[in-house]
Formats: structure tokens, C-alpha cells, sequence
């Protein structure tokens, strides 16, 4: 069956025989999807999220433009699955890409790379995966961030949260409630033998206790260090705490960058925190959260740097504040708001404030 629809007539020319071959690998590809094959232990998921938002300035939108603009919060498609090789070995994987088509934006790239890996795990001794992966620095945070997906997120502030591909990921087995894990760059895919970025390690380390969903207790603490990784040099600490239906966090990091080819590179050293807390009211959670950076690291100081407009002579100095609230529709769909401000010491045209409306769906 399968031959006989890749086989192409002769009488078709050469762009008619593309279309049909690629018409039928189409096709090929979502009979992957089908229930059948899901039933075997592969899980095809999604997650759809749109919000309204209003920004004065722009500086802390996903895609930079003030106004009321739509935002997609990462809406996203993936598949994942493991099998087993022995008792104690198994493979898995994990393929996931962005969906930015109902982005106007995005229309010559309605797809972009997101966690896509395979990986090996023994029961004893952990797991190594290859690909694209989210690294122990960033997952270190738990959900200390109450804000994470939308504009008000923590990365506004400072930096460490960016996904690589061409990297390696090991996380042995929980001891206690301890893990550690390690993330390495395969530098050669990235920098030439001249690029300066080479001689950093291009590595993270972590160190979690707890789960940060708290099924396995009411403490989740985390440290991590990421040496070159994403520019800089930073250490990060994080401590979650969770009471009957309130949930406290903080998350602490020291930055440094590292690149000397950035602008103001050996200024660019500081310290940045948040504090958030959550708060469980039947089907309605609320949030809120406040932070600072001084660091000049993340995503405001560098759209600050990048701007054109103006004459940089001193490191931003970055604060937030932020509320927001999310009410569950049903276990698959909900609402969530925010609001809050984004303060820039020394350069107020990058101040923001952000009003957001939006809906969430998973699959």
C-alpha cells in the first residue's frame, strides 16, 4: 500500500511529482498520530494560548510592539513516549515544536523549534538525553515564577532561560529527594575558533530537592550554576514553600556576562531577585509577584542596548511588579489576567505597563 502511493506516474512533471510525494509523506506522518499508534504509548499533546494585551512601551512584550497587540503565550504540538530495551533500560524521547501561525508576525514561520531530544534512562544510574532541551539552569526555577509564559515573567529581568539545541542533559536518579543534574553545549556547533566564547565552560549544573508541584513534600529548593551558557556566568537559588492552598517562592541569581563582543560587557554584573506567592481558591488561583535586577542581563536592558535611540553610559536597573489571576473553565481550559508594571531607573522611556487578558487550552 505504502509503495504504490509514493510511486509517482511517469506522465507527471517534476513539480507535480514533489507535490504528490510530499502530499503523501503528509500522509505518512499523521498516521503517527493515529489512535492506534497512541494507544502504544505515545502521547501527542498540545497547549493553545492567546492573550490581549496592552503595553505602553513595549519593552516587555513578547514581540516588542506597544499598543493592544495579540500575544502568543508559546502554543505549542509534541509528541512523547518511551520503550522499554530491558527491565532496568529504556528509551525516550520527546518531539515538540511552536505554533506562531496565528501570529501575523510569524506567517513565513508558523513553526519553531522547541524541546525535541532522545535520551536513554537506567533505573539506576539516571538519564542522558541529545537534542534540544531544556537546561538545569532554567528548570531549576520550579515555578517560583507565578508569571512564567506571559509578559510579566521573570526573564524580563534577568537572563538564564533560554533552550539549546546540539546539547547534552544528564539527571541521575532522585536520592532522598535529591537530583542532580548537568547540561552541556557542543560548542564546535556554535562558535568558531576565534570566538572568545569557547574558553567558558558552556556547562550548567543543578542541584534540586522536592518537586516543584509538591507531590512529595512542602519544600522544593534548588541551586544552580551555568558557566557561559546564554552569555553569562550566574549562579541561581530558589525556594519554593507550599501551606494548605498558598504557595511562597523566591528566586535569587548573580549575573555576569561574559561575552566580550556585547556592548558594556564588563559593566554588566549584578544581582537580581523575585518574590512571588500563589493562593488556591477553589477554581480560581491568584498570583503576585515583585522583582529586581541590576545585572543589565535580561531581555528590557538588552532591547535598551539594541536601541538606536538612545546613549547608553549606565548599567539598567530593572524593577516589577505584577498581579494576575487564572480561573479553570474545566481541566483543559481556563482564564488568566495580568497586570503590573516594569520601572527602569535610568532610561524611563523602557518603563511599562502591562494589562493582559487571555485563554489557555491543553490537549
Amino acid at each position: 500500500m505504502s509503495i504504490y502511493l509514493l510511486k509517482s506516474p511517469s506522465n507527471l512533471d517534476w513539480k507535480k511529482d514533489n507535490k504528490l510525494k510530499i502530499i503523501n509523506f503528509s500522509i505518512l506522518a499523521l498516521s503517527f498520530c493515529a489512535p492506534q499508534v497512541m494507544a502504544e504509548g505515545y502521547d501527542f499533546y498540545g497547549r493553545l494560548d492567546y492573550s490581549v494585551t496592552h503595553s505602553d512601551s513595549g519593552s516587555a512584550t513578547h514581540n516588542n510592539k506597544s499598543g493592544t497587540v495579540l500575544e502568543n503565550n508559546f502554543s505549542l504540538l509534541g509528541v512523547k513516549g518511551s520503550s522499554p530495551l530491558t527491565d532496568t533500560v529504556s528509551i525516550f524521547y520527546q518531539i515538540e515544536m511552536g505554533v506562531n501561525s496565528g501570529s501575523q508576525d510569524n506567517t513565513d514561520k508558523p513553526f519553531s523549534a522547541r524541546p525535541t531530544f532522545l535520551g536513554v534512562k537506567h533505573d539506576n544510574f539516571g538519564a542522558l538525553a541529545l537534542g534540544r532541551i531544556d537546561p538545569v539552569f532554567k528548570m531549576a526555577k520550579g515555578t517560583s515564577d507565578a508569571m512564567d509564559m506571559y509578559a510579566m515573567k521573570h526573564d524580563r529581568l534577568f537572563a538564564g532561560d533560554k533552550r539549546w539545541g546540539d546539547s547534552l542533559e544528564y539527571k541521575s536518579t532522585r536520592w532522598n529527594h535529591l537530583q542532580l543534574g548537568v547540561s552541556y553545549l557542543m560548542e564546535d556547533n556554535y562558535y568558531s575558533e576565534t570566538d572568545n566564547r569557547r574558553d567558558n565552560g558552556n556547562y550548567q549544573l543543578a542541584l534540586t530537592y522536592g518537586d516543584k508541584h509538591f507531590k512529595i513534600g512542602k519544600w522544593y529548593v534548588a541551586a544552580a550554576y551555568s558557566d557561559g551558557v546564554e552569555d553569562i556566568e550566574a549562579y541561581r537559588a530558589v525556594l519554593q514553600y507550599k501551606w494548605d492552598k498558598l504557595q511562597l517562592s523566591t528566586m535569587l541569581q548573580h549575573s555576569e556576562l561574559v561575552n566580550t563582543d556585547k556592548p558594556d560587557w564588563q559593566q554588566r554584573e549584578g544581582n537580581g531577585f523575585i518574590l512571588s506567592a500563589k493562593y488556591q481558591l477553589d477554581r480560581l488561583l491568584l498570583k503576585a509577584q515583585y522583582g529586581q535586577d541590576d545585572s543589565g542581563t535580561g531581555l528590557i536592558a538588552n532591547r535598551i542596548y539594541a536601541s538606536k535611540t538612545l546613549f547608553i553610559d549606565e548599567v539598567p536597573d530593572v524593577s516589577q511588579w505584577a498581579l494576575g489571576a487564572e480561573y479553570k473553565l474545566s481541566k483543559s481550559a481556563r482564564l488568566h489576567s495580568e497586570i503590573g508594571q516594569f520601572d527602569v531607573k535610568q532610561y524611563s522611556s523602557f518603563d511599562d505597563t502591562i494589562v493582559s487578558i487571555g485563554m489557555r487550552y491543553d490537549f
